[in-house]
């Protein structure tokens, strides 16, 4: 439940804020008083952040990195992605209902897409900007989740200047916010799995249509999964490689010595 919590939490905060600012602007004037990209990035880093107080998880790409690499049980760590889905999913419907008649103002009615310039299916997910490829997104997504799990890993290693007993929310707000500003444009870095999917479960329930899964060569698979599972194991390879000292990484077992034995 903490998981499911959570998760609940970033969409909450994330979506939430994304609708109040691009639902509630003139056209002609994206810096009015109901926020602007500064806003949404703070927002999107206090979700993360209250959200990890609550569950210290939150995210299956940190979930899988540290199943292949630390020993994380597999039974639980597919309890927890599935709890994170469900988690984002239930935080993007709520948010959803809170600003639904926005939603079909901003829209012109039902029914609901996902492509177009009056859709709000990129409100709740992420996609690729309209101005990159797709290799770039998936490029963009790898990096950006390498650099959160670098960040995350360093944050936590006691041998490694930890932070404080409970203040790691503190510094997963900071690692977000600065990759949200720094890395966010080109496809509104998803860094989580369930972050990209639970919101697409919603919505697809919700009426926008089966181009949820589809549209974009079926971004939510190659960029909301396949990049950033890859971008998580990369990060978690290379600190460990580079700095992680404890014994409980595959990367140490495969360089210590085998025992020899006489018999």
């Amino acid at each position: 439940m903490a998981e499911f919590w959570g998760s609940f939490m970033i969409l909450l905060f994330g979506a939430g804020v994304e609708c109040q600012v691009r639902l509630h602007y003139n056209d002609n004037d994206i810096s009015g008083a109901f926020g602007t990209y500064l806003s949404c990035r703070l927002a999107w880093a206090c979700g993360v952040a209250l959200g990890a107080w609550a569950s210290g998880g939150i995210s299956g790409a940190v979930t899988v990195a540290l199943t292949l690499f630390r020993g994380f049980p597999r039974k639980r760590a597919i309890r927890y992605i599935l709890a994170q889905v469900l988690g984002c999913a239930f935080g993007a419907l709520v948010v959803y209902l809170v600003y639904r008649e926005s939603i079909l103002s901003f829209e012109g009615g039902l029914p609901h897409s996902v492509r177009g310039m009056r859709s709000t299916a990129g409100l709740f997910f992420t996609r690729p900007a309209p101005t990159i490829s797709l290799f770039t997104a998936y490029l963009t997504e790898a990096v950006a989740t390498a650099t959160l799990l670098f960040l995350v890993l360093a944050f936590s290693d006691s041998g490694n200047w930890a932070l404080p007993s409970g203040s790691l929310p503190v510094g997963l707000f900071f690692a977000v916010l600065a990759i949200g500003s720094s890395l966010g444009s080109n496809t509104g870095y998803a860094l989580n799995p369930a972050r990209d999917t639970g919101p697409r479960l919603a919505l697809y329930l919700l009426g926008y249509g089966a181009d949820i899964w589809t549209h974009d060569g079926v971004y939510w698979f190659f960029g909301g999964w396949c990049a950033t599972l890859v971008g998580a194991c990369l990060g978690l390879f290379l600190y460990d490689l580079c700095l992680y000292e404890g014994n409980d990484s595959i990367l140490h077992t495969w360089h210590e010595p085998m025992p020899i034995t006489l018999e």
